[in-house]
C-alpha cells in the first residue's frame, strides 16, 4: 500500500493529540490542586502535535501541487528524493517520478511521431496547407511553399500580398469543391488542382486545402480526346468524301476516250449517260448535304450559349420531361419520377437540363425497344456536396469496350444516331460546374447521374 505509513503517522499523532486533550482534562478538573506546570506543558504537547501534523499534511499538498504543476507546464524535468530515511512518502515520490518519466517518453515519442509526420507531409509532391478559423497555420509543406512561392507563412493573411489569386481561391475554395488555376512555376504554366476540405476538432475547426499538379494528366487526357476525336471526324470525312471521289471518277468517265483521255464526241453522248451522269451527281449532292450538316453539328455543338441561370425545382422539371416524352413511348415503358426531399431546388439553366434529360430519356427508350417490362426512373437527391439527378433504365446496358468512348463528340454505335447528343450532355454539365457520368453493364441496364454543386 502507497500511503500506509503516512496512514500510520497520522494515526499516530492523532491518538497522541486525543490522549493529551484527555489528560488535559483531567488535569483542568484539578487546577485547584496547582497543576500549572503540568497545564502548561500539555498544551505545549497539543500545539507542537498538530504543528507536526499539519506541516506533515502540508508537505504532502507542496509535493502534489509541485508535481502537477510541472503536468500542467510541460515540465518533466523535477525530481522527487527518493532515498530520505525519515520520507513517509519515499514510494509515492518514486511513483510521482515514474510518471514524470513516462511523460517525458511521451513527449519525446510525440516528437518523433510529429517529426515523421512532418518529413512524410514535406516529401509528397502535393502541396498541402492547413489553417484554423483565425488563419494560423499548421501545416505547410515543401510543394505547398513551390506552389504559392512563399519560403515563410505563419498566417494566411500574409498571402495575400504574395499571390493574391491563390489566396482568393484558398479563403472561397468550399469543402469537397475542386477549382482548376493555372499557375507560372520555373517559368512553365502548369495547370493545378485544388482542393479543400474540413476537420473539426471539438470547438476549432481546420480547413485543409491541397494543390496538385496534374500539367501532364491533362495533356495526356487532352492528347487522347483529341486522337478520339480525329479519328471520328476523319471516319465521318472519308464516309463523305469517298464515295463522292468514286463517283466524280465514273462519271468523268463516261465523257472520256479510253485510249487517250480526251473528251468523246458529243454525238456519242446518249441518253443512258445522261441519265447515269444525273443520278451520280444527285448522290453527291446527297452526300455533300450530309457533310455539311455534319458541319453544322460540329458548329452547334461548339458554340453552346452560357447558361441562363435560375432556380427551380427538380420536380417541376421531372414533370415536363415525363409529359413531353410519354407521349412518344410504346406500353411496354413506364416512366417513374422519385424525388428526396420533394423540394429539391437547384439553379441552373431549365432549358439545357431539360435538353439534358430528354436526350438521356431517348436514349433510355431505345435501349428498351425490345424490352417487355421496360422501365426509366428519373431520380433526384442530395450526396455530400453536391445535388443529384439520375436517368435509369433495365435495357441493353453499354459493353465496356466502348463505354469510354460514348462522350466522344460524333461517336455513336446507333445505326441513324449523330453521337452529339452525350457530348453536347458533358459541355453543358461543364459550363454548369457539374459533371455527368455512367455507369451501365451489358444486359442490366444503364445509369447516368447528374451532379451539380450545392
Amino acid at each position: 500500500m502507497l500511503l500506509n505509513k503516512f496512514f500510520i503517522n497520522v494515526i499516530i499523532r492523532v491518538t497522541f493529540i486525543v490522549l493529551t486533550s484527555v489528560a488535559l482534562g483531567i488535569v483542568l478538573s484539578h487546577l485547584d490542586r496547582g497543576y500549572y506546570y503540568t497545564l502548561s506543558g500539555m498544551i505545549f504537547l497539543i500545539m507542537l502535535q498538530s504543528w507536526l501534523l499539519v506541516n506533515q499534511v502540508n508537505r504532502t499538498n507542496s509535493d502534489l501541487e509541485k508535481f502537477f504543476s510541472s503536468v500542467q507546464d510541460h515540465d518533466s524535468s523535477i525530481r522527487f528524493p527518493e532515498d530520505a530515511k525519515n520520507n513517509s512518502f519515499v514510494k509515492l515520490h518514486d511513483r510521482m517520478n515514474y510518471l514524470n518519466m513516462v511523460i517525458q517518453n511521451a513527449k519525446i515519442e510525440n516528437e518523433r511521431t510529429s517529426q515523421f509526420l512532418q518529413s512524410v507531409v514535406d516529401h509528397v509532391d502535393i502541396g498541402l496547407l492547413s489553417f484554423d478559423m483565425n488563419g494560423r497555420i499548421e501545416i505547410y509543406n515543401r510543394a505547398a511553399k513551390r506552389y504559392l512561392k512563399v519560403q515563410q507563412l505563419q498566417q494566411l493573411s500574409s498571402l495575400k500580398n504574395m499571390n493574391d489569386e491563390l489566396n482568393i481561391i484558398i479563403n472561397t475554395i468550399k469543402p469537397g469543391q475542386e477549382i482548376l488555376h493555372k499557375i507560372k512555376i520555373d517559368n512553365l504554366l502548369q495547370s493545378i488542382l485544388v482542393k479543400s476540405t474540413e476537420l473539426k476538432f471539438e470547438s476549432n475547426v481546420i480547413k485543409l486545402v491541397s494543390f496538385q499538379d496534374i500539367t501532364n494528366e491533362l495533356d495526356k487526357k487532352e492528347l487522347d480526346s483529341w486522337q478520339r476525336l480525329i479519328r471520328v471526324l476523319t471516319h465521318e470525312i472519308m464516309n463523305s468524301i469517298s464515295p463522292i471521289t468514286s463517283l466524280t471518277t465514273v462519271i468523268s468517265g463516261y465523257f472520256k476516250r479510253k485510249d487517250d483521255g480526251k473528251p468523246i464526241p458529243l454525238k456519242n453522248i446518249d441518253y443512258q449517260i445522261v441519265s447515269k451522269t444525273l443520278s451520280g451527281l444527285n448522290t453527291i449532292e446527297e452526300t455533300g448535304k450530309g457533310l455539311l450538316d455534319f458541319v453544322d453539328k460540329y458548329r452547334s455543338l461548339t458554340s453552346l450559349p452560357k447558361p441562363n441561370l435560375s432556380k427551380f425545382t427538380i420536380d417541376s422539371l421531372f414533370l415536363k420531361c415525363k409529359i413531353l416524352m410519354e407521349s412518344n413511348i410504346s406500353n411496354n415503358i413506364k416512366i417513374t419520377a422519385s424525388v428526396y426531399p420533394e423540394d429539391i431546388s437547384i439553379v441552373a439553366d431549365f432549358a439545357q437540363v431539360e435538353q439534358i434529360l430528354i436526350n438521356l430519356i431517348k436514349n433510355s427508350i431505345e435501349a428498351l425497344s425490345n424490352k417487355k417490362n421496360g422501365t426509366i426512373n428519373l431520380k433526384a437527391f442530395y450526396a455530400g456536396d453536391g445535388t443529384v439527378i439520375q436517368v435509369e433504365d433495365n435495357g441493353i446496358g453499354i459493353s465496356g469496350d466502348i463505354i469510354e468512348d460514348i462522350f466522344v463528340p460524333f461517336y455513336t454505335t446507333k445505326e441513324n444516331g449523330s453521337g452529339i447528343g452525350l457530348s453536347l450532355s458533358k459541355q453543358i454539365m461543364q459550363n454548369h460546374d457539374g459533371t455527368i457520368s455512367v455507369n451501365s453493364a451489358p444486359n442490366k441496364g444503364s445509369e447516368f447521374t447528374l451532379k451539380f454543386q450545392l
